[in-house]
């Protein structure tokens, strides 16, 4: 039995995959920001007889102190780690700790999780992280903006946070050279979920429209993903786009870029923290 931790897990993939593997007699700790989608899950996870495997934490991993909340409630050993949660605003809002929303929880939690809980995925047989995201996505590093205070919309908040999430990816290999974790960065494309629900209009119409004429159900969209999960890369860090793999070699995964993002979100943490 294998121990799952999924961001995001009361909603869309997130939760498709915690009811799959949990269906399949693995031990799942879903977390998400609404109560009431805990409780759903758990009422799945019920249903399908694995209601003892199944665990809902309620979290908020847009602050730092939500994230280190999450921590101190997670087991010893985590076999696996799903980073999935995101959230579309049509409007630049911040946290509690003054950073842009999608950069706070589409990045600053993915980052703090995956290097917090290194040493108990170190502990498993088989460790690793899969990060959803949008790897090899056109589009620079912005790092003389990485809070958008600049220029806010709905286009670079996903530019930017695909391309801190590539350079997380890197960044985590860098930091940790020897490790037996395998990062998998993973580009679903477009899924039936409710993240357009936040666009303003027209963009929600239109979305929604694009949703129904092209977007592939959760089911179908995390069967390359399950692939992944039982069939672990041997590389350190690979990224795929719907189960097709990609280069590693072009400007988004590139080094220096990641050991400059590393460094400029550790001196933030410390910063936060103080």
């Amino acid at each position: 039995m294998r121990t799952f931790v999924v961001t995001g897990g009361t909603d869309g993939m997130g939760r498709g995959l915690g009811l799959h593997y949990l269906g399949r007699g693995d031990r799942v700790i879903a977390v998400g920001s609404s109560q009431g989608k805990g409780d759903l899950f758990l009422a799945a996870a019920a249903d399908i007889g694995a209601a003892e495997r199944a665990n809902f934490v309620r979290a908020d991993l847009s602050t730092t102190a939500g994230v280190r909340k999450l921590i101190d409630q997670l087991p010893d050993v985590i076999d696996v780690l799903v980073l999935a949660a995101q959230r579309f605003r049509g409007e630049r809002v911040e946290t509690e700790d003054g950073l842009e929303s999608s950069f706070a929880l589409g990045y600053l939690s993915r980052y703090l999780l995956g290097h917090d809980l290194f040493d108990r995925l170190e502990r498993a047989e088989a460790p690793l992280v899969l990060n959803i995201a949008a790897p090899g996505a056109p589009g620079k590093m912005q790092f003389d903006d990485l809070q958008l205070r600049k220029s806010y919309s709905g286009m670079r908040v996903s530019t930017q946070t695909a391309r801190r999430n590539d350079l997380l990816g890197v960044s985590f290999t860098q930091v940790h050279p020897d490790a037996r974790t395998r990062y998998v960065l993973y580009a679903p494309g477009l899924v039936a979920t409710g993240i357009g629900d936040a666009m303003k209009q027209p963009m929600r119409t239109l979305y929604k429209v694009l949703s129904r004429l092209f977007a592939a159900p959760v089911a179908k969209a995390i069967v390359p993903m399950i692939e992944l999960i039982d069939n672990r890369p041997e590389a350190a860090l690979t990224a795929f786009n719907r189960g097709k793999p990609l280069p590693l070699d072009g400007p988004a995964f590139d080094p220096a870029d990641a050991e400059r993002l590393q460094k400029t979100t550790a001196d933030l943490v410390a910063s936060i923290s103080r």
